[in-house]
Parts: C-alpha cells; sequence; structure tokens
C-alpha cells in the first residue's frame, strides 16, 4: 500500500505525467476512440516535455548572456524575457497548474452535465492595467 502510494505521489508531482492523463481523461469523456486517446496522450506528453526542454534552453542562455552585459557596459540588471518567466513558472507550480486545469475541466464538465447549457465553457482571465480581473467568455 505504501509503494501505491509512492507511485501515486511521484506521477502527481511530474507535470508532464499529469497534463498527459488530464487530456487522456478529457479524451475518454468524449467517447473518443482509442487510438485517438492514446495519440492525445502521447502528444500532450511529449509537447509538455518539449515545452519544458525548450524553456531551459531559453533560461540557460540568458545567463551568460546577462554576465556578458554586465561585463561590456558596467551595468547591473536582468535581462526581461517572458519565456525565461513562463520557463521558472512551470518549473516551480507546474504540477499545481496542472491540478488545476484538471479541477477546472472536471467543474466544466459537471456544469455542462448538470445544467441546461450543454456546451463546454472556453473563458480566459486578463488583467488590465488598474489589476481589475476581466473573465472573457
Amino acid at each position: 500500500m505504501n509503494g501505491f502510494l509512492k507511485v501515486l505521489v511521484d506521477i502527481a508531482s511530474t507535470p508532464a505525467i499529469l497534463v498527459a492523463l488530464i487530456a487522456i481523461l478529457g479524451l475518454v469523456l468524449q467517447r473518443k476512440h482509442v487510438s485517438d486517446v492514446l495519440k492525445g496522450g502521447i502528444k500532450t506528453f511529449v509537447g509538455f516535455l518539449v515545452l519544458t526542454s525548450g524553456a531551459g534552453v531559453v533560461t540557460g542562455s540568458l545567463t551568460p548572456f546577462g554576465k556578458m552585459f554586465q561585463q561590456a557596459f558596467h551595468v547591473t540588471g536582468v535581462v526581461p524575457n517572458n519565456e525565461a518567466i513562463i520557463a521558472i513558472a512551470i518549473k516551480n507550480f507546474g504540477t499545481a497548474t496542472a491540478l488545476i486545469m484538471l479541477f477546472g475541466m472536471a467543474a466544466n464538465i459537471l456544469f455542462a452535465r448538470l445544467t441546461k447549457f450543454k456546451y463546454i465553457l472556453n473563458f480566459q482571465v486578463k488583467c488590465n492595467d488598474d489589476n481589475e480581473f476581466l473573465i472573457v467568455v
């Protein structure tokens, strides 16, 4: 039993596997064919690995660039790069983000199943200059 829990914790703490399982769950709930479910899960897993690897390369290349910039111009600071921030966020918050996506998908499916709205909602949360959050459906 203890070994089983360790395996579950290891799976839940690996963002790529967790996101792939979420994609597989979504495809199964849509009643897709087994081949489509497997292809979707593998594509999601590999895509997430490529994303994290690429983000790691970007952040790794920025450190020497920052040192060269500091040496050449005698200034200190950071190199602003969205990809670097995203890579750090994925590394630090990947599991939490995947779990949030899982619970959001489950809530959305339950909402579509139990109410008169029989479609899956697609929305974005945006923040304006005054830090006011807007939900765009």
